[in-house]
């Protein structure tokens, strides 16, 4: 009988990233877990997101619980009250189904790619600026 292997006191480590393509345009990369441990780092990265498109880039990420995707519905929520645009890239089949499932995805605009959110969300700004 083989042994049972220990459960998971703590979770993996949260990378971020910050990367400003142009004054307006953020783009935070995360790398990891984003669990309950490691929500404030997620937080501290939503928290201070500059007028303009935020995009989170969630391609690294392997697991987002539930108080990630509350997180994130957020911050989509409080960009859109502020007239900012916000997504989120995450190319994996699980994020996408949790998206599905609790109703992030009718809250958070989701892309497969990092282009394809460029190009969507900084089309959608360039006809907000034209009305």
């Amino acid at each position: 009988m083989s042994p049972i292997p220990p459960v998971p006191t703590r979770s993996a480590p949260l990378t971020a990233r910050r990367t400003v393509y142009r004054p307006g345009l953020l783009v935070l990369t995360f790398a990891g877990e984003i669990d309950a441990l490691t929500l404030p780092i997620l937080d501290r990265e939503l928290g201070t997101a500059p007028p303009g498109t935020t995009i989170v880039d969630l391609t690294h990420v392997a697991f987002v619980g539930l108080a990630g995707a509350r997180a994130l519905a957020t911050a989509a929520e409080k960009a859109g009250a502020e007239g900012r645009r916000f997504g989120v890239v995450a190319n994996s089949r699980t994020l996408a189904r949790l998206f599905r499932i609790t109703g992030l995805a009718a809250v958070v605009p989701m892309f497969a790619s990092l282009s394809d959110a460029l190009r969507e969300l900084l089309a959608a700004g360039v006809h907000d600026t034209a009305c």
